[in-house]
């Protein structure tokens, strides 16, 4: 009973840290999405680049012809990640968004830049209910912070992490975050369930950690 009740107070100080986090981390976020100049967006989308083609063609070791990116649609706070889906669909990947299906699941569902988009659940958009499930090879997550281990604050859905958790265990994908520097925390409270990024990559350069395997 006692070694109960500590692991549930332990857990309710992890949350309360990550809540902490992540109010800081929106403040963050939304301040630095101020100065989020196209030259900025140049320059993340050319340090995206050069991960494509020194990092992941090395790493995504695949028979596959044509190769699955997933992003996400992003909020007016986010670093909005269509010029990099449009790069990958440029360069003939097949590129994907995000569904949350009616058993609130995550799916990647397949969609290139012009296509479409619907209304789904918390008014984001998404590709229609219609369109293909795809398994991704690069899935880009949407992030509140990150810490030099990997580890990853989001909104606290979960949705991401029981994804990444199905993905991980069907085969290989990369996981990648996009972030503005100030999202770059010390430390992340880290539990069970949490998926860990492989790479950060930001305007400066690219953080990579030890969730490749």
């Amino acid at each position: 009973m006692t070694s109960i009740n500590q692991a549930s107070l332990l857990a309710k100080d992890i949350q309360k840290q990550k809540q902490d986090i992540r109010q800081l981390a929106i403040q963050k976020r939304q301040e630095a999405k101020k100065f989020d100049t196209d030259d900025l967006k140049l320059e993340l989308l050319n340090v995206f680049r050069g991960f494509i083609y020194e990092t992941v063609s090395v790493v995504l070791k695949t028979d596959r012809r044509r190769l699955i990116g997933a992003a996400y649609s992003a909020d007016k706070s986010e670093i909005d990640p269509l010029p990099i889906v449009t790069f990958l669909h440029n360069e003939g990947w097949q590129t994907a968004l995000p569904r949350i299906e009616k058993d609130v699941s995550l799916s990647f569902r397949a969609w290139q830049p012009g296509d479409d988009l619907v209304i789904g659940k918390f008014d984001m958009q998404e590709p229609a209910p219609e369109s293909s499930i795809v398994t991704p090879d690069l899935v880009i997550a949407p992030l509140l912070a990150f810490d030099n281990y990997g580890n990853r604050l989001g909104r606290g859905g979960g949705y991401y992490d029981r994804a990444l958790k199905t993905l991980r265990a069907q085969g290989k994908v990369l996981v990648v975050g996009i972030a503005f520097e100030t999202q770059l925390f010390d430390l992340i409270p880290h539990e069970e369930h949490d998926e860990k990024l492989d790479f950060v990559l930001t305007p400066s350069g690219v953080h990579h950690f030890e969730a490749v395997k």
